[in-house]
C-alpha cells in the first residue's frame, strides 16, 4: 500500500500557502470582531486541516506548531482565553512562523526554523507547559486553563471526559471495521487523497483491503467513495476524527463493525454469492436511484506550460497574419474561404488561452489586510481597510508584477497618508482612518485604486522641496496640478528627507512605483484634495501578450499604437494648426489638444508641414493628445515581445512585434511619450 510522498509535496506547499493566507484573513477579522463564533470556527478548521496535512506529509515542526496553535484556539473557542492584543499578536507570529517552516519545504535547502519560543509562548497562553503529544488533566480556572491535548496531536471535542479518551483507557479489543470514505464533490486529485486516507488507516490498523482495488484508487477509477476494510482497536469516533481532519473528505461512513465481518474484496479478487450485493460491493454510484457522477471540475496546471501555450498562440497569430497577406495578394475562393475559417478558430483558440491566464486580484489583495493592520499598529494608527473589486481578472503576468507597487502605495496610504487619530480629531474628522484598494473594468483596462481619507499631498511643501532640488525654479507659479504634483513625487529620490520634515512623505517609493506600472503598459494617476485624502490609481492592459494595435508609418517605418489608448482617428491640414505658448495645437470638436509630431518624438526628419496629415488622438487620463503620423495602416492583432534588457532603458517603447510581411514593428508607449 506504500506510495512515495514526495510526489504530492507540490500540492502540499499549495495548499499549505493558501490554509495561511486564509488564516490570515480570518485572523485580522477577528481582531475586528473578537467574539465572532463563525470566524473563530473558520480559523478553527483550517489550523486543524493544516494540522493533518502535515502530519500525513511527515513534517513535524508544522504538526507540532499547529497543534499548540489549536489549543490556543480551542481556548479561544471555548472563551476560557480572552482575544487580547496580546494574543492575537501571538497567533500572528505563529502564522508567520508557519509560512517561513512552508517556505523552508518548498525551498529544499535544508534551512531549519526555531519554533520552539513560539511553541512556548503558545503554552503559557494557554497555562501549558506540558511537552507536545502528552495528555494533560484540564485545570478548571481563569483565563488560560489548560485543556487536555491528545496522543497523536488529536483534538478532542466539546463536553468530552478526560476518561473516555484512547490515552487514558486501556487498549481495545482488534475488530474488522469497514467503512465507506466520500470526497467532495470537486475534489482535484483523488488519488493524493486516498493516500492521506490509507496512511492515515494504515498507523491505528491493519488493512485487509478496499474497493476499488488499490490500483484502481491510484489511478482514480472511482467516483467520489470507496470502501476500506482494516482490523483495529480504535473507535469509530475517533477514525472519524482522524480521516475528517483530512482535506477535501466530505464523510466517513460505517458499513459494518463487529469481530466476525465478511472483508472486502481484497486486490485481485472477485466477489461471488450473496455477497456481492452487499452494501460495500461498490461506489455509491453503483447504485440504482443515485444520480449520475459528477467528474473534476478543474486541474491544476503548471505556470511554465501555460507560458509556453502563450508562446505558441503568438506563433500561430503571426503565421495566421502572413497567411492573409499572401490570400490578398491572389485571388483564390477556396484559400480565402479556409483561411476565415482558420482565422476564427485561432481567434476563439486565443480567447480561451487568454481567459486559461486570466487570475482574480483577489490573488494578490488577500495578503494586504495583514499588512496595512500590523504598519497601522506599529505605526499608532486606527485604521477600517476595505476590498472592492476582488473577482476582477488580470493576466498572471501582471499580476505578478503589481505586488511591490500596491504595497508601496498601502504603505504611503499608512505611514504618510492617514493622520495619527489625535490629529484627525482636532479636524474634526473621526479618529479611525480609512483605506480602500478597488479595482475595476475601465475599457480595456484595469484600475487599481488605493484611495485614502487622509491629509493629502499638501503642494506648496512639495513644491518648496522641488525648488530645493532643482526640479522647478523659484519663478515658477506656486500653484501645480495634479498631474505635475505626480510628475514631482515620482522623480527618482525626489526629497526623502521629507519625512523627516513633516512634508507628506509622498514620494517615497513612488518613482518605482510610476516605472513598474509604465512598463506593463499602463499609467499611474493621482487625485488629491489637501485635508481631504489622495488616490493614486494604477490603469494596467488586460493583458501582455496579445493586443489590438493601430498601425500607423512615419517616415517609411511602421509603428504600432496600443488601441487602449486610442479614442479617434482624424484628418487636419496644416493651417488648421495654431500656437499657445510655443506648443502646437489642433481644435477638435470644440476642443483643444496639443499636437506630438512622432517623427519628431522619435528623431526622424519631418517633412515640410504642408498639405493634409492624418492624427490619432490618444487618451492617457487625465491628458488627451493628437500624435500627427505619415499614414494609418489599420487595426490589427498583434503578438507583444519584450525589448531586450539592453533596450529597456530606452523611453517610447513597449516591445516589438512582428507583422504579417516578416518586418519587425516596434510598439509605442505612449504614457512615456506624451509625459
Amino acid at each position: 500500500m506504500d506510495m512515495d510522498v514526495s510526489q504530492y509535496k507540490e500540492l502540499f506547499i499549495n495548499e499549505a500557502q493558501e490554509h495561511l493566507e486564509a488564516l490570515n484573513q480570518a485572523m485580522v477579522e477577528l481582531e475586528k470582531d473578537p467574539g465572532n463564533p463563525d470566524v473563530l470556527t473558520e480559523i478553527f478548521r483550517s489550523a486543524h486541516t493544516l494540522k493533518g496535512m502535515s502530519a500525513t506529509m511527515g513534517f513535524d515542526q508544522l504538526t507540532e506548531l499547529t497543534h499548540e496553535m489549536e489549543n490556543v484556539l480551542d481556548g479561544l473557542r471555548s472563551g476560557d482565553i480572552e482575544a487580547s492584543t496580546e494574543i492575537v499578536d501571538l497567533l500572528f507570529g505563529c502564522l508567520d512562523l508557519l509560512g517561513s517552516i512552508v517556505a523552508a519545504i518548498a525551498e529544499e535547502s535544508g534551512r531549519t526554523v526555531d519554533t520552539q519560543p513560539v511553541i512556548q509562548a503558545l503554552r503559557e497562553a494557554y497555562g501549558g507547559g506540558k511537552p507536545p503529544y502528552e495528555v494533560a488533566v484540564r485545570r478548571e480556572g481563569p483565563v488560560g486553563a489548560l485543556r487536555p491535548t491528545i496522543t497523536r496531536g488529536e483534538k478532542e471535542e466539546e463536553g468530552t471526559a478526560p476518561e473516555e479518551k484512547k490515552a487514558e483507557t486501556p487498549a481495545g479489543k482488534e475488530r474488522e471495521v469497514r467503512l465507506r470514505v466520500t470526497l467532495d464533490r470537486d475534489c482535484a486529485l483523488k488519488s493524493v487523497r486516498v493516500f492521506m486516507v490509507f496512511k492515515k488507516l494504515s498507523r491505528v490498523g491493519k488493512i485487509t483491503g478496499s474497493q476499488p482495488s488499490m490500483e484502481d484508487l491510484e489511478d482514480e477509477k472511482f467516483e467520489r467513495s470507496f470502501d476500506v476494510s482494516l482490523i483495529t482497536t480504535e473507535s469509530e469516533d475517533s477514525l472519524r476524527r482522524d480521516l475528517m481532519t483530512i482535506a477535501e473528505v466530505s464523510d466517513v461512513e460505517f458499513l459494518a463493525v463487529g469481530e466476525e465481518v465478511a472483508p472486502v474484496v481484497m486486490e485481485g479478487e472477485t466477489r461471488e454469492g450473496p455477497e456481492a450485493a452487499a452494501p460495500g460491493s461498490g461506489t455509491e454510484f453503483d447504485r440504482p436511484g443515485v444520480g449520475a457522477p459528477v467528474r473534476t471540475q478543474s486541474v491544476r496546471v503548471n505556470i511554465a506550460r501555460l507560458d509556453n501555450l502563450m508562446n505558441l498562440i503568438g506563433e500561430l497569430v503571426i503565421n495566421r497574419t502572413r497567411l492573409q497577406e499572401i490570400a490578398s495578394s491572389y485571388n483564390i475562393p477556396e484559400l480565402k474561404e479556409a483561411l476565415a475559417q482558420t482565422a476564427r478558430l485561432t481567434a476563439d483558440l486565443q480567447d480561451e488561452v487568454m481567459k486559461t491566464r486570466m487570475v482574480p486580484v483577489d490573488h494578490v489583495f488577500n495578503r494586504f489586510p495583514r499588512m496595512v493592520r500590523d504598519l497601522a499598529k506599529s505605526r499608532g494608527k486606527e485604521i477600517d481597510f476595505t476590498m472592492e473589486g476582488r473577482d476582477i481578472e488580470l493576466d498572471r503576468t501582471i499580476l505578478d508584477e503589481i505586488s511591490d507597487p500596491l504595497m508601496h502605495l498601502l504603505r504611503n496610504a499608512v505611514d504618510h497618508g492617514i493622520d495619527s487619530p489625535e490629529e484627525r480629531e482636532a479636524r474634526g474628522k473621526p479618529r479611525r482612518g480609512s483605506i480602500r484598494l478597488a479595482a475595476r473594468r475601465d475599457r480595456n483596462y484595469v484600475s487599481i485604486e488605493v484611495t485614502d481619507d487622509g491629509q493629502g499631498v499638501d503642494e506648496r511643501k512639495v513644491y518648496e522641496a522641488a525648488v530645493r532640488a532643482g526640479l522647478v525654479s523659484p519663478e515658477e507659479k506656486k500653484s501645480l496640478s495634479d498631474e505635475e504634483l505626480l510628475r514631482l513625487l515620482t522623480t527618482p529620490g525626489f526629497s526623502t528627507a521629507q519625512e523627516v520634515s513633516g512634508i507628506s512623505g509622498r514620494g517615497v517609493g513612488l518613482d518605482v512605483v510610476r516605472s513598474k506600472v509604465e512598463s506593463l503598459g499602463g499609467m499611474l494617476v493621482m487625485q488629491t484634495s489637501k485635508g481631504e485624502g489622495t488616490t493614486f490609481a494604477m490603469k494596467l492592459p488586460l493583458t501582455l501578450a496579445i493586443i489590438q494595435a493601430l498601425l500607423v508609418k512615419v517616415q517609411g517605418e511602421t509603428y504600432a499604437i496600443p488601441l487602449g489608448t486610442v479614442s479617434e482617428t482624424a484628418v487636419i491640414s496644416s493651417h488648421e494648426i495654431r500656437y499657445v505658448s510655443n506648443q502646437e495645437v489642433i481644435f477638435l470638436r470644440n476642443e483643444t489638444l496639443p499636437l506630438l509630431r512622432l517623427a519628431s518624438c522619435l528623431g526622424l526628419p519631418e517633412d515640410d508641414g504642408r498639405g493634409t496629415f492624418p492624427v490619432v488622438v490618444v487618451e492617457v487620463s487625465p491628458r488627451t493628445v493628437a500624435i500627427a503620423v505619415d499614414e494609418l495602416l489599420g487595426q490589427q492583432e498583434i503578438v507583444i515581445t519584450s525589448l531586450d534588457r539592453f533596450l529597456k532603458g530606452i523611453r517610447g517603447f513597449g516591445g516589438a512585434t512582428i507583422l504579417g510581411t516578416g518586418e519587425v514593428a516596434l510598439i509605442l508607449d505612449i504614457p512615456s511619450l506624451i509625459s
